[in-house]
Formats: C-alpha cells, sequence, structure tokens
C-alpha cells in the first residue's frame, strides 16, 4: 500500500508541475510576449510546453497537456471553442510518439522537434479553419506558422531543459524508493 501513496504522490506533483508550467505560461504569452513580438509575432509558449512535455513523458501525457492547454486557450481567447484544444491535443498525442524515437541528451534534437511540433499545430489549425469554410489564406502557414515556429524554437531549449532536470528527478525518487529495481517493482 505504502507504493501506491507514493505514486500517487508523484501522480500528483507531476501533474501540478504541468499546471503550474501551463499557467506561468498562459500569463508570460499574455503579459510578456507581446512586448517582445518581432513583426507582430510572438512564440506559442503554450505549445513548448505541450510538447515539450510530450516529448519527456509520451503520448498521454501529451494529449491530456495540449488538451488542457488548448482548452485553456480556446476558453480565454478562442474565438472557435475547441480549435486549439484539438490542434494542441493531437499535436502533443504526435510528439509523444516521437518521444523514444529521438536523442534526448543533447538539447538540440528536441529543440528541433518542438520547433516542427510547433509548426504543425498552425497546419492543423489551418487545415481545421478551412474544413469549416472560415477564410485562412495557404500563404499564411509559411508567412506566420513558420515564422512563430521559429520564435517558439528559441524559448524551447529554457522549457525543455526544465522538464528533463524535473524527469530526472522524478526517476532518481523512483530508484531510491523501488532500491533501483525500476518499474518492475513499481507495478508489483
Amino acid at each position: 500500500m505504502k507504493t501506491l501513496t507514493d505514486w500517487l504522490d508523484r501522480l500528483s506533483s507531476r501533474h501540478v508541475v504541468l499546471g503550474l508550467a501551463l499557467l506561468a505560461s498562459l500569463i508570460l504569452q499574455t503579459a510578456v510576449f507581446p512586448h517582445l513580438a518581432v513583426f507582430g509575432l510572438r512564440p506559442d509558449l503554450l505549445m513548448v510546453v505541450v510538447a515539450s512535455w510530450a516529448l519527456i513523458y509520451g503520448p498521454r501525457e501529451g494529449f491530456l497537456a495540449g488538451l488542457g492547454a488548448g482548452l485553456a486557450q480556446d476558453l480565454l481567447f478562442g474565438q472557435y471553442i475547441g480549435l486549439f484544444a484539438l490542434s494542441k491535443a493531437l499535436i502533443g498525442f504526435f510528439a509523444g510518439v516521437v518521444e523514444g524515437k529521438i536523442f534526448r541528451q543533447t538539447i538540440w534534437v528536441p529543440t528541433a522537434a518542438i520547433g516542427v511540433a510547433v509548426f504543425l499545430q498552425e497546419v492543423v489549425v489551418w487545415v481545421c479553419l478551412r474544413a469549416l469554410s472560415i477564410p485562412a489564406p495557404a500563404l499564411g502557414i509559411l508567412t506566420v506558422g513558420f515564422p512563430v515556429a521559429l520564435y517558439s524554437t528559441l524559448v524551447a531549449p529554457l522549457v525543455y531543459r526544465q522538464f528533463f532536470l524535473y524527469r530526472g528527478g522524478e526517476r532518481a525518487k523512483e530508484k531510491e524508493i523501488t532500491g533501483g529495481a525500476g518499474q518492475a517493482a513499481v507495478r508489483r
């Protein structure tokens, strides 16, 4: 029973960290980044947090993080409720699928993956708008989506590194709890 309570503590603290990161990114994106806009464009910090989380914790966590971040963005700023929830959840899921296939020990590969995730999220938004017959010029993907993705890659290493270090601390704590036996001992 002690391992179940430890697991629940770890689970809840992980999600508290995610919630705080999403809240902080929402505040920064609305209060600070408008002043740092370049040609009216600013990084999509929420998507950077979602993609970073997904690259570290996998598709399920990426989907849930994207759903929560997108829903918050939709409710606070969205003209079309559900658009950002859908796009961020989808990209969070697929970023999580890539999680085991990229080299995470260097910061540059995940940073590039996060930049691609931000760009793909812009593409998904564009496709959804077009599917709803809402005017969205295809050129917008190149003139807005690509620069936003590039700008987002500038902040991506800072976010990813914090989550990577947090995950390393979780693994160290797991090892300490299980006596180095790994996941098999936790499952029993």
